[in-house]
């Protein structure tokens, strides 16, 4: 008995010596609006970036939370063509048999109602087959292996992404010059190489005192999905994109200024083409386990652009398409909007 009170005391020293854990930021319940999670996490909806001479940037609060990355594997298109081909010699057999039958007796075939209301049934099962095997078919062809698996990524720090792409206006404010080949101060900002884009980085958060970065592969594409499952923040139609982006067949083979298509339901816009926009990440293979926070690969020559274009078709504008592009290149296509990070939850 007189161990007892010597194991309660170094239990007690042993919790005194451990660091308090940190406290964790709330996740999304997949229904609030960014208002309402900003209140229940204590922070501004909206933050702007003052980076001088009058030009702002515009950034809205993206909450932590869960999200299936990536696109799921289509249906083998297998499925449906054995419920076809089953269907479809089934309906063959039930035709072909009373017709034989009655060509060897020498009479008129006679079909009665039920056999009829049974080959009603038979070709509609093959109809659902023919369908069913259609789809899978256009869904393999839309299919990007390197979107795949799809798999669970929980966010767990929420942040501030631009509200646009960061415009020609805002580079020339903080790097001193615009290298787009289309000018226009709403325009995105492009041409520029991938390390510019961390100068710009590095220049506004001097500027602003804030953390700006450019955003994860993952924190992108969750912040694009706003918690939707669909092909585009809008939907799965053309006509979708089309109320979301400017690409290939509306675009006129330009940019556009930002802010003039829909927003995603967290006020995000342009998430959907008229520029790629650049990552941090370096491009490699998803897991296919659910991840927390995930960085990227540690090692790689090419880094991630998400989005679509304006020069690209709806198939490279959905959520989840991403490219694979070497850092020093230059291109009319592509741009980037960036981050401000939270900091850690106050006890």
């Amino acid at each position: 008995m007189r161990l007892l009170p010597a194991i309660v005391l170094l239990a007690l020293a042993a919790s005194a010596a451990e660091p308090p854990a940190t406290p964790t930021w709330p996740l999304w319940d997949g229904s609030e609006s960014v208002e309402q999670y900003a209140r229940r996490a204590n922070l501004e909806a909206t933050r702007t970036l003052d980076l001088g001479n009058g030009v702002k940037l515009e950034m809205v609060l993206i909450p932590a939370g869960k999200f299936v990355m990536g696109t799921e594997e289509p249906e083998s298109r297998w499925i449906g063509g054995a419920i076809l081909a089953v269907g479809g010699l089934v309906a063959l057999v039930m035709i072909a048999v009373p017709l034989v039958r009655a060509i060897h007796q020498r009479r008129r075939p006679q079909f009665s109602l039920r056999w009829l209301v049974l080959l009603v049934v038979v070709l509609g099962v093959a109809q659902y087959g023919g369908v069913r095997w259609w789809r899978a078919v256009e869904a393999r062809r839309e299919y990007y292996h390197d979107n795949s698996p799809a798999h669970v990524v929980t966010i767990t720090q929420p942040f501030y992404l631009g509200r646009y792409e960061v415009t020609q206006e805002q580079y020339q404010q903080v790097m001193g010059a615009n290298p787009s080949a289309f000018k226009g101060r709403d325009l995105p900002v492009e041409c520029f190489v991938w390390d510019e884009a961390q100068e710009f980085c590095k220049e506004a958060s001097e500027k602003t005192g804030q953390a700006v970065r450019l955003p994860t592969e993952a924190e992108w594409e969750y912040a694009c999905r706003a918690g939707t499952r669909t092909t585009y923040y809008t939907g799965d139609t053309e006509a979708d994109l089309d109320r979301a982006a400017w690409y290939k067949r509306n675009s006129n083979k330009t940019t556009h200024p930002v802010g003039l298509k829909a927003p995603n339901t967290w006020g995000v816009y342009d998430m959907h083409g008229n520029v790629f926009e650049w990552c941090a990440d370096r491009y490699g293979d998803y897991s296919a386990e659910a991840v927390t926070d995930p960085p990227g690969p540690a090692q790689g020559q090419c880094r991630v652009l998400c989005g679509g274009c304006w020069l690209f078709s709806p198939r490279g504008c959905r959520s989840a398409v991403r490219l694979c592009n070497l850092p020093d290149i230059r291109s009319e296509d592509e741009g980037f909007r960036v981050l401000v990070s939270v900091p850690p939850r106050p006890p």
